[in-house]
């Protein structure tokens, strides 16, 4: 009765450790790695924001709803990527996606800040110019230039670093 007791009670003890270590121990998954992330960061800083640049600075229109739903889901399926491989580095490598915390946050507040833009125009709010005519294309576009002024101040920083590595 009394081994019974102790053996309930160790196991008891057992797994509330578990429950514990397992609660605040962080999982990623296993396709989170190093190369991984790298291959998304480079590729967003490079194809994408091409990418996003020839869209916003030559095919962007107000009335083409479709454009500007891709775009939206652009941005939050890379913000969504790279939001994992920055969980997954600041976890085991103690580093950030964009260099550190700071602009890390500063690029993702900008991609959001843009898909927010584009939602408004896609919801159709107004955006009068000097004339009055609905011209929303100065406001995606100063959205759009501050994203890619803090990407390339990131990218810039990578290949110093690595010119001196």
């Amino acid at each position: 009765m009394y081994l019974s007791s102790l053996r309930a009670t160790l196991l008891t003890g057992l797994f509330a450790i578990f429950a514990t270590t397992t609660a605040t121990a962080k999982t990623h998954p296993s396709y989170l790695t190093d190369s991984y992330c790298n291959s998304l960061v480079e590729q967003f800083v490079d194809s994408g924001m091409r990418s996003l640049g020839k869209y916003v600075n030559e095919n962007f229109k107000p009335q083409y709803k479709g454009g500007i739903r891709n775009t939206i889901n652009f941005l939050n399926q890379r913000a969504e990527w790279l939001g994992e491989c920055d969980a997954y580095w600041a976890d085991t490598a103690s580093s950030r996606v964009f260099h550190d915390e700071k602009n890390t946050k500063a690029i993702f507040d900008a991609m959001q800040a843009l898909a927010k833009e584009l939602q408004m125009v896609r919801e159709g709010v107004e955006y009068p110019d000097e004339t009055g005519a609905n011209n929303p294309r100065p406001f995606i576009k100063s959205r759009y230039d501050t994203l890619a002024q803090l990407v390339d101040q990131h990218h810039t920083r990578m290949l110093m670093k690595k010119q001196f590595q």
